[in-house]
This record gives structure tokens, C-alpha cells and sequence, in this order.
């Protein structure tokens, strides 16, 4: 009985719904700085922040700057490797002539 109802009522598609996402970037960076200055305040005040909560802006460019010289470096040896890989695909069909 499903397969008749089914098959004169086909289900009608799915809808699409995908919220839109933006990132904005000055804003994070507005509320890291944000969130920075309010931990300098309650250390100022004396009150005791949980272990490894504070994290200064240096230690966050330190890691952009490794996170980012790590994916010029990958780039770099994909290109090397693909470059060697044409080398020699070359030099065996001028040897093979």
C-alpha cells in the first residue's frame, strides 16, 4: 500500500538552506584585543586567572607567522617535486627517441 501511495504522491525535494557565514576579520581582532586587555585588568586587580588562559598577542602573531611559513614551505616542495617529476619524464623520452 506504501509503494502506491508513493508512487501517485511522490515526496517533493528537499529545500536548500545554508545560513550565510561571513568572516570579519577586524572584528576578531577587535574582540582578541578585547578579551586581552579585560585579563590585564583582573591580573591588575589581583583576581587569579585559570592556568593558560592569557595568551599575548605575540605568542598569537608567533603562530600565524609559523602556520603561514609552514604552508609557503609545502608549496615550495610541491613545486620541486613536480618539477623533478618533469625533468625526468623528459629525459626518459629523449633517451627512448
Amino acid at each position: 500500500m506504501g509503494f502506491i501511495s508513493s508512487f501517485f504522491n511522490p515526496q517533493k525535494p528537499r529545500g536548500f538552506n545554508m545560513p550565510t557565514r561571513y568572516y570579519d576579520k577586524q572584528k576578531e581582532d577587535r574582540e582578541h584585543r578585547r578579551a586581552v586587555v579585560l585579563q590585564q585588568v583582573k591580573l591588575e586587580q589581583g583576581e587569579e586567572l585559570p592556568k593558560g588562559v592569557f595568551v599575548s598577542d605575540l605568542h598569537r602573531k608567533f603562530e600565524q607567522n609559523r602556520i603561514s611559513s609552514r604552508r609557503s614551505k609545502d608549496g615550495s616542495l610541491k613545486t620541486l617535486v613536480m618539477l623533478a617529476f618533469l625533468i625526468f619524464l623528459g629525459a626518459y623520452f629523449i633517451m627512448n627517441m
